[in-house]
């Protein structure tokens, strides 16, 4: 599941992705108190600086901050929570490094991660309720033992009934993409 995510430049460490989402919200409320959009290029530069800042300030040493903060950006772009001055979803594609960014969805973050795991039961077609500890270790692994990695099970599980329009559930305990104009519930689910 890491690597997959990596394949596709979404992948970035859980605390890395905290810092990186509590300073791009940062950025965004700065230039809105200013009146000013910035472009989602400027977005990532400026999160990517304030997010090194703020991991000095805590004592988090990592070195990858600008291939995560593309990942986190990207994801971002993807999951549709980065809205214009007309408070419209910036679609992903050739435009959107230059589209305008003047706020965040509410719960971007929830909406974010959630994101995260829809791309992977797309992209590896093989998800089912098996995997929830995979996808905690995948999504939100930290080298804290102090962390519950149960907390972290209870997380996807959470995200995943956010995707309860979009992905189904199957009596084999699958986890699939729904098909456009597919029935909410495909068959009854047994767990």
């Amino acid at each position: 599941m890491v690597n997959c995510l990596r394949e596709s430049f979404l992948y970035s460490e859980k605390r890395a992705r905290d810092l990186l989402f509590a300073a791009i919200e940062e950025v965004v409320e700065d230039y809105r108190n200013c009146g000013t959009p910035m472009i989602l290029s400027r977005l990532t530069r400026d999160g990517t600086n304030k997010a090194r800042l703020l991991a000095q300030a805590i004592g988090y040493e990592f070195s990858n901050w600008d291939p995560a903060s593309k990942a986190v950006t990207k994801a971002m772009l993807s999951a549709g929570v980065l809205l214009t001055p007309e408070r419209t979803v910036i679609a992903a594609g050739i435009a959107a490094q230059a589209s305008r960014i003047a706020a965040l969805r509410e719960n971007y973050r929830d909406l974010t991660e959630a994101y995260l795991i829809e791309f992977l039961i797309q992209k590896l077609g093989d998800v089912s309720v098996r995997d929830h500890r995979a996808l905690a270790h995948a999504l939100f692994r930290q080298f804290d033992p102090s962390i519950s990695m149960e907390d972290f099970e209870d997380r996807v599980v959470i995200l995943l009934a956010t995707l309860a329009n979009r992905v189904v559930l199957y009596e084999d305990g699958a986890y699939a993409i729904r098909r456009e104009n597919a029935p909410l519930f495909p068959v009854a689910v047994m767990l």
